[in-house]
């Protein structure tokens, strides 16, 4: 009888303790899963070269027990972006993975934000629903203008005292607004001077080109004057080019980017004016000389 006693308290005793482990969670499964994410802050971005993209790499780490598959978003805005899909953080471990912006030539210069998620969707290889770890950065985008001119003509050949009339055109593209100040440069070939000989002057020499809000590319016809004098005592020779204002590059004269300029003597037109004039004077004075010879004979 006592021994069946024992026996029975002893197997009470282990029933007792097998309910009481079974309502115990084990460790593993008293941790959450859960996911560190960071990322870097900003990044750069120029838009006007080949290379259109940025990068922005981040890291997320598990600080768990579980292993954990974790799914990346990314909300780029008017920037294109590429990022990993999905990837498997091993417990106690970190994956690092880099998200891709791509921009256009046309997009606008500043500050873009951008948002990445991390969310958990498996646990140990079980499906899981987890809110998202989210990270906020900024891509800097670089601002840039490149304005290229054309000239109607590559050479103009003109008479001393007509004026040097230059048309062009100057296209401006850029991703931001702006406003620009062009205007011409008159360098003599022999001298390689950027001074207006003298009787030579600018009378429209700078051209504004100013930004639509609504088109990154403008396009503005300009007019550029010269006068010339009509005295000049030697064909002139020089170039012409368009720089904006606040250019070091101002004396190059580029075959494909300036205009050569032929300013022809008129001397024979002078001489002969001054030979037609002192004619003029000599007959004024012999008649006067008569007509005075004349009065006084009649007196």
């Amino acid at each position: 009888m006592l021994i069946l006693s024992k026996v029975s308290f002893i197997l009470i005793f282990m029933i007792i303790s097998v309910s009481f482990n079974s309502y115990i969670p084990s460790t593993e499964a008293q941790i959450e899963p859960e996911i560190i994410l960071t990322c870097n802050d900003s990044t750069n971005m120029s838009v006007d070269g080949k290379q259109k993209t940025a990068y922005i790499f981040c890291e997320v780490e598990n600080p768990t027990v579980h292993v954990i598959t974790v799914q990346i978003t990314v909300q780029g805005g008017v920037l294109s972006t590429v990022a990993p899909n999905d990837f498997t953080v091993n417990r106690g471990s970190s994956w690092t993975f880099s998200v891709t912006y791509g921009g256009d030539i046309d997009t606008r210069s500043g500050e873009h934000e951008s948002r990445i998620d991390a969310v958990i969707t498996k646990v140990n290889s079980v499906n899981y629903i987890g809110s998202p770890e989210s990270y906020n950065v900024i891509i800097n985008v670089n601002e840039y203008i490149d304005c290229q001119y054309e000239l109607e003509k590559q050479l103009l050949v003109i008479n001393a005292g007509s004026p040097i009339v230059i048309p062009s055109r100057i296209d401006c593209h850029a991703n931001n607004e702006f406003t620009k100040e062009f205007q011409i440069l008159l360098i003599d070939r022999e001298s390689e001077s950027g001074s207006l000989p003298t009787g030579f002057s600018y009378k429209q020499k700078n051209c504004v080109i100013e930004s639509n809000p609504d088109d990154n590319i403008v396009s503005e016809k300009c007019r550029f004057e010269i006068s010339t004098p009509i005295y000049l005592l030697r064909t002139w020779d020089a170039c012409i080019i368009i720089i904006e204002i606040g250019d070091e590059n101002t004396d190059e004269c580029y075959e494909s980017l300036s205009m050569e300029i032929k300013v022809k003597t008129r001397m024979w037109l002078v001489l002969s004016t001054i030979i037609i004039i002192t004619i003029g004077i000599w007959n004024f004075q012999d008649r006067l000389k008569e007509f005075l010879e004349n009065r006084k004979i009649d007196g």
